[in-house]
């Protein structure tokens, strides 16, 4: 019964019928976009099924497939392959241990119908050695008889082993990940910091540390809402201590074991903006930071001056008129009213981020440099403890593919017998695989040693 048990379990069908569903398993996950309720493959099993949208996600949801890699049947089947993996190594593992613990011993009886027998030269002892070169040789002489027996690449039977090894180290690095890892998204705003991060679940978890966003660029495409390039400045406080990034899209950062994505970006409206501007008459312009409502005086002059407005992408309509077409940053752009040392309006002027000479006035400018906090980051943090074990168990995996592929386990035995001066040669051969291809392995034995000079 037990040996029945266990049959099943080292089974390479077993093993083979849970790849499969593993494999298809994580197809339908490429396919059903994780924890995305507004994804393409909702819609379009929306569409298919005649059900809402709202229905659909709760039921991938109740079967897992919206959250799958975390999912109790996902886990059950990486477990159950492990489960399979293990007992099929330890169960043939007595045996191949031996294989590879035991050397070649001499085999007097192993020269039958599948070994090969010719005539010789009285060198052939050394044409044998010759040939045998780089394998481990031990012989034995029974008075006109020389045995030989050779083998080479032992290590080879242990390949398959090794591979299996390097498969259970990456189920055992996933279940880790799976089950103590996490992942979620952090949002940020511009000259703010957050800690803490929110699940698929909306379930939320306090990081060690804390992320502060110092500045949020964009650039668009030409003629195009598609943006080019995103990129935010970060600096990571922990214990008083900060650190600065930049974190770009496919260019994530790593810190102590946590990895940071830029995922997402928009424009957060608020009354509580910064903006930078170069302003001042010429030979006294200054930097300075401002903020809505308040005025502040232009260096140089008695002109002081006051932000009204800030709009996005300010551009033109078909009736030549000013407007804000869309809270992409794509032609950012604020509103300066000046007014005189009496404290009367002068006018007001749109001033363009893109286009500095929008906010000159004879000899004195405003030059919008930058706007702090009208975007916002969204950053993907993952923490998983076993992410070096997955680079350990690929290594052992290469190398047990490797072994296992392009090395075999071969040996040889010879028995040279002297018959009055001609020496009568056997030869037999065995390999760990191509075993067809032994009669050609003997085949070049017998002409290395036959042939003249």
């Amino acid at each position: 019964m037990l040996k029945k048990i266990l049959d099943f379990w080292a089974s390479v069908k077993l093993a083979m019928f849970l790849f499969i569903l593993i494999a298809l398993s994580s197809s339908l996950g490429t396919f059903i976009q994780q924890n995305d309720s507004g994804s393409k493959a909702v819609f379009w099993l929306s569409e298919k099924l005649g059900m809402t949208h709202e229905q659909i996600y709760m039921w991938l949801v109740k079967t897992g497939l919206a959250d799958m890699y975390s999912s109790w049947w996902f886990i059950g089947l990486l477990v159950l392959f492990g489960v399979n993996l293990t007992v099929c190594t330890f169960y043939r593992l007595s045996h191949v241990y031996r294989q590879l613990k035991t050397p070649v011993t001499v085999n007097r009886n192993i020269f039958g119908e599948n070994s090969v027998s010719f005539g010789a030269e009285s060198d052939a002892e050394s044409k044998v050695k010759d040939f045998l070169r780089g394998y481990s040789i031990v012989e034995e002489k029974d008075g006109d008889t020389l045995y030989l027996a050779a083998e080479k690449g032992r290590f080879a039977r242990s390949g398959v082993y090794i591979t299996h090894l390097g498969i259970m180290v990456i189920l055992i690095a996933a279940l880790i990940g799976i089950t103590v890892g996490f992942k979620g998204n952090l949002g940020v705003v511009e000259g703010q910091s957050d800690d803490t991060i929110v699940n698929a679940n909306n379930a939320t978890r306090k990081l060690p540390f804390s992320v502060r966003l110092d500045n949020f660029d964009v650039k668009y495409y030409e003629n195009s809402v598609k943006p080019e390039l995103y990129r935010s400045e970060i600096a990571i406080i922990e214990n008083g201590k900060e650190i600065s990034k930049e974190v770009m899209v496919n260019s994530p950062i790593e810190y102590k074991g946590y990895r940071i994505f830029q995922t997402n970006h928009g424009f957060y409206p608020n009354k509580d903006l910064s903006f930078i501007l170069n302003t001042g008459k010429e030979g006294s312009v200054k930097k300075i930071a401002v903020q809505f409502g308040k005025k502040f005086t232009i260096p140089g002059t008695e002109v002081s001056a006051e932000v009204t407005d800030f709009a996005p992408s300010l551009g033109q309509d078909n009736k030549g008129e000013l407007v804000n077409f869309n809270t992409l940053m794509m032609n950012p752009a604020v509103k300066v009213e000046a007014f005189d040392e009496n404290d009367v309006s002068l006018g007001y002027k749109w001033i363009f981020q893109k286009y500095p000479e929008s906010g000159q006035a004879g000899d004195m400018k405003i030059e919008f440099v930058d706007v702090i906090g009208a975007q916002y980051s969204v950053f993907s943090v993952t923490y998983d403890p076993a992410d070096y074990l997955v680079y350990i168990g690929f290594f052992i995996l290469g190398l047990g593919v490797v072994i296992a592929f392009y090395f075999r386990h071969e040996r040889i035995w010879v028995r040279i017998t002297d018959n009055g001066g001609v020496k009568e040669v056997s030869a037999a051969a065995d390999r760990s695989k191509f075993r067809s291809s032994i009669p050609e392995l003997l085949e070049k034995l017998k002409q290395s040693v036959t042939k003249e000079g």
